[in-house]
């Protein structure tokens, strides 16, 4: 109930008008009634959308379409679990995107013309020729020169090709033919012509011509003659001068030595030996022993090898001058170059077999396969084999790799052993004062097998060599073999002399960094005369 403010105010104040009370119609009219219906109306369906949701629900909960598959395996509720994880699975795979290329917008063509505004707006030092700008046509205000300036300096590489002559590569770079005949004839007077290996790069620097059609004369010239040599021609005073550079040089050889491993080869890779010195020593050391099978893992391997450091920075790498296998601390095997020919020997001077077959003893040959005459029985048969000359007690070697198939008396062969070898051959000895293998042996090429005597019908100590392929005898000559070279007495103190001085030198040594050279100091370069701007000559 609502009361009139002025009547209330009026009795308080002792007016004349009593107070009147008012119904609710009477103060809010018919009119504004309809909004409040309407919020009536949203606030029941508000409340019976979460009465239904709230039913659907529980409902759903009771259904438990998704229980856990890790109980009740192989249940209906188990199942019924797999089937909405299959479903559900479904509905992913069917709403995941395809894998069809997404087109995009085509690429920006860009020309000559597009291409040059770029670089004029790039940010680029002068010295590579960076742009002030964009390209404009001349206009009327440009005067064209009537003869563009000749650069002062020009800077050439010109390349020594094979069987080509020192003056006529200068010539062909565009020196004068009076100053090209001048430059090999200073340059011969330090090295010989015909030393300097093709391939040689020579750095030429060409002045100023006198006249317009006047060859350019040569400013300066330097090129690497040897691995420890440095040429170079200047001109001082106006003439030409040889300036010879020599640069220090250590020729410490390289040596490497480490555990053999899991692969020889990767071990000695890793110990920072050069590849093609780790050839050259399987293949030095494989002649005298197998490397896959005779080799262990706990070996070590000891190579030395020719290396040369010149102070420049350069390094050379030259032939291997020893190879090892040192087991239990002991070399096992020992290798090293020695002679002009560039021979291996072993420790003991004797010299290594190369390919083919090894001769049986160092002896020279007397008497070849053919019909002859017998020296004891008076007439002429066939003589089935070679007659090695030697002294008596000297070592026979087998040929090659084998197994002994005979090892005794034969008739007239007298103490004879016969050695089967792959591919049907097979090798004879005859005439031996005394056989060091047994029969049914396996022996390795160069293995002491006998002794050369004179047993059977012989005249004198010799080697009766024999040579059969498919059980047939065949001449031994017509199969190739080699020797094993042997050092005579006067160098075999010069050989183990070296081998003494080669055995003295460090593992790793030649590795260490060299002082640098003074003379090889160079004045600091600007950056800007670092780029490399030489023209070749072809």
């Amino acid at each position: 109930m609502f009361k009139d403010r002025d009547s209330e105010d009026a009795a308080m104040n002792g007016g004349d008008y009593p107070t009147v009370d008012l119904a609710h119609s009477q103060v809010v009219d018919d009119g504004p009634a309809a909004p409040a219906k309407r919020l009536r109306r949203a606030k029941s369906l508000a409340a019976s959308y979460g009465s239904w949701r709230s039913g659907f629900s529980e409902r759903i909960s009771d259904i438990d379409l998704a229980p856990d598959l890790a109980r009740d395996i192989g249940s209906k509720r188990w199942l019924r679990g797999v089937a909405t994880l299959v479903g559900l699975s479904a509905v992913a795979l069917a709403g995941m995107p395809g894998f069809s290329a997404v087109e995009a917008a085509p690429a920006m063509r860009i020309d000559d013309r597009v291409r040059d505004e770029f670089r004029s707006q790039m940010i680029m030092p002068l010295a590579l020729g960076a742009d002030s700008g964009r390209r404009m046509g001349a206009t009327d205000i440009v005067v064209p020169l009537a003869a563009a300036p000749e650069r002062p300096r020009l800077d050439l590489v010109a390349t020594l090709t094979q069987g080509d002559g020192f003056d006529r590569m200068l010539r062909r770079a565009g020196v004068s033919q009076d100053e090209a005949q001048l430059i090999a004839a200073l340059v011969g007077e330090a090295i010989p012509l015909e030393d300097v290996a093709s391939g040689t790069q020579v750095d030429i620097t060409l002045g100023r011509r006198a006249a317009p059609n006047a060859p350019r004369p040569v400013d300066a010239l330097s090129f690497r003659a040897r691995f420890d040599l440095q040429l170079a021609v200047e001109r001082r005073d106006g003439k030409l001068v040889l300036d010879p550079r020599p640069i220090v040089v250590d020729t410490t050889p390289l040596r490497i030595r480490g555990r053999v491993g899991d692969s020889l080869y990767r071990s000695a890779r890793a110990a920072g030996a050069p590849p093609s010195a780790i050839q050259q020593y399987l293949r030095t050391i494989g002649t005298e022993i197998d490397v896959n099978r005779e080799i262990g893992a706990n070996d070590e391997f000891d190579m030395i090898v020719d290396y040369r450091r010149a102070a420049t920075g350069e390094v050379e790498v030259g032939d291997l001058l020893y190879a090892a296998i040192i087991r239990d601390e002991r070399p096992r095997k020992q290798l090293m170059r020695f002679g002009r020919e560039g021979l291996f020997y072993d420790a003991s001077g004797e010299g290594v077999a190369r390919e083919g077959l090894v001769a049986p003893v160092p002896g020279r040959i007397t008497s070849r396969y053919g019909m002859r005459r017998h020296p004891i029985l008076g007439y002429r048969r066939m003589h089935s084999g070679l007659d090695f000359r030697a002294g008596h007690g000297t070592p026979i070697y087998a040929a090659t790799d084998g197994t002994v198939n005979f090892a005794g008396r034969n008739g007239g062969y007298g103490n004879f052993v016969r050695i089967r070898h792959s591919g049907g051959l097979a090798t004879g000895y005859a005439h031996m004062s005394r056989i060091a293998v047994r029969n049914g042996e396996q022996v390795r090429r160069g293995q002491v097998i006998g002794y050369v005597g004179s047993t059977g019908l012989s005249t004198g100590p010799h080697l009766h060599y024999e040579m059969y392929r498919n059980g047939q005898k065949i001449d031994p000559a017509s199969v190739r073999f080699v020797t094993r070279a042997q050092l005579s007495r006067s160098e075999m103190a010069n050989f183990r002399e070296q081998l003494v001085r080669l055995q003295m030198v460090e593992p790793g040594a030649a590795l260490s960094d060299l002082p640098p050279d003074p003379s090889q100091a160079e004045e600091p370069v600007r950056e800007i005369d670092r780029i490399e701007n030489r023209q070749r000559v072809s």
